[in-house]
């Protein structure tokens, strides 16, 4: 995982992810070391909590991720939620796979319920939305250079009620100053001016790059 700028003072973070927060299976540590070591992004472990937190009070019924990485916040939400089904998309197979490993190794393989799917996010959702359009949690931490389209498509298509998680909604700080020749700052920036002008209320938790936490209105 590569070194990024934190929210907080030098060190923090990283005590806070090492020694602050409770780690309900220690296969989530190997987890961490492994995506350090093969540089593979993945939420922090105070994120990573406070999904398995979230989860737990929503007891949602079908969660979309869209990003697996690892699998490694979806195993935290699974264990946050384990009657939940969950549907995780990420183009990149060989990666995504390991996750069966690692929750074999946490011995709840056989208790959750998880649907893999290798393909690109926006191909997903443009021909599935018939399998997505029922999901009543959206968990998305992919190119955030998707982030404004991917918001427009599901805040259309989701039911009433839906839940939202969106990560990095603080990207590394970059918000107080974004840089208007990256895309990706444009992005993030779009994304919380589209969610500052449809959403009716909305939840900023400052872990790990900032989990932004919102629900669509119930009619």
């Amino acid at each position: 995982m590569k070194p990024r700028p934190s929210i907080y003072i030098p060190e923090l973070e990283s005590y806070i992810d090492s020694s602050l927060v409770y780690k309900p299976n220690p296969v989530f540590a190997e987890m961490e070391t492994y995506a350090k070591e093969k540089n593979i992004p993945i939420v922090s472990a105070a994120t990573g909590a406070v999904l398995s937190h979230l989860v737990s009070l929503v007891r949602p019924k079908e969660i979309l991720e869209l990003g697996t990485g690892l699998g490694y916040s979806t195993l935290w939400m699974a264990v946050g939620s384990p009657e939940t089904r969950f549907v995780t998309v990420d183009r990149h197979k060989e990666q995504a796979d390991l996750m069966d490993g690692y929750a074999k190794k946490m011995g709840i393989f056989e208790q959750i319920h998880v649907k893999r799917v290798t393909d690109s996010v926006m191909d997903y959702l443009a021909k599935e939305s018939e399998e997505w359009m029922s999901s009543d949690l959206f968990f998305v931490d992919c190119d955030k250079i998707t982030y404004p389209e991917i918001f427009s498509i599901l805040w259309e298509k989701a039911k009433p009620g839906a839940y939202f998680l969106f990560d990095n909604m603080l990207w590394h700080g970059r918000v107080l100053t974004p840089d208007p020749k990256k895309p990706s700052d444009l992005a993030v920036m779009a994304l919380w001016h589209e969610v500052k002008s449809q959403v009716s209320g909305y939840t900023l938790y400052p872990v790990g790059d900032g989990l932004l936490f919102f629900q669509k209105d119930k009619k």
